[in-house]
Order: structure tokens, then sequence, then C-alpha cells
């Protein structure tokens, strides 16, 4: 579900930057298309684009807290990864934050939380597209 939204939210960054360099020169779009890739590599890159070319200043805590439990379920398979494990606590609060309990180190998914994780995208997408289509 977060990598859907990750994927919304970077289609939507990219779409809306091609919108805004489709009548400049070659020159400029090659530009714009090395500056989007790099704009859309994490989610602390889609934030700060959306707020310097777009002027869209939405709060992302939400989902970067599940970004914690993508990165365990993809890099960890459902485990707090190495790297999570240096900030074990800090991980664990951003997780209970987002409706996820950890136990063992191992992400414990009910269908309560995936619920909750799916309103949250929902939400996140809704509010990021109303965001950029108000500007």
């Amino acid at each position: 579900m977060l990598s859907i939204t990750e994927a919304f939210a970077a289609d939507m960054l990219s779409r809306e930057i091609d919108r805004t360099v489709a009548t400049a020169s070659d020159v400029a779009a090659k530009i714009a298309d090395e500056a989007v890739i790099r704009a859309t590599s994490t989610w602390l890159e889609q934030k700060k684009s959306y707020k310097a070319w777009l002027g869209v200043n939405e709060n992302w805590n939400a989902v970067e807290r599940l970004a914690e439990a993508r990165n365990a379920v993809a890099h960890g398979l459902g485990s707090l990864t190495r790297r999570q494990l240096k900030n074990k606590e800090g991980v664990k609060a951003k997780l209970k934050d987002a409706g996820i309990t950890v136990n063992d180190n191992k992400i414990v998914l009910s269908a309560e939380s995936l619920a909750k994780v799916a309103a949250t995208c929902r939400e996140f997408i809704e509010r990021l597209d109303r965001a950029v289509q108000d500007r």
C-alpha cells in the first residue's frame, strides 16, 4: 500500500513538473528530467520537491512512519533491518504511532492495522492530490 502511495506521489510530481517545462527548450526539459529522478528517489526528496517546486507543504509524517514497516517487510523479510535496529526504540515508536506492533523485532500486521494503513495511505493521497489541484 505504501509503495502505491509513493508511486502516486512520484508520478504526480513528475507530471506537474513535465507540464511546467513542456514549452521549455530541450535543454531545460533534460535538466528537469534529471531533477525529477533525484526528486522522487526518497520520501524526503519528494517532500522537499513538492514544497520547493509546487509550493505544496503537506504533512508527510504518517507515510514516513509507514516507510519503517515497508522497509522491514521489503528489506528485512518482516523483521527490523540492521539499520532499523540501530535506532530500535525510535523505529518501534514510529510503528506504534502507525498502529503496527513489533514482537521480537518482527513486524506484526493484523487486519485492524492493515485497515489503518490503507486509510492512512488513502487520506494522504487525497490530501496531496487536493493540495496540488488547489495551488
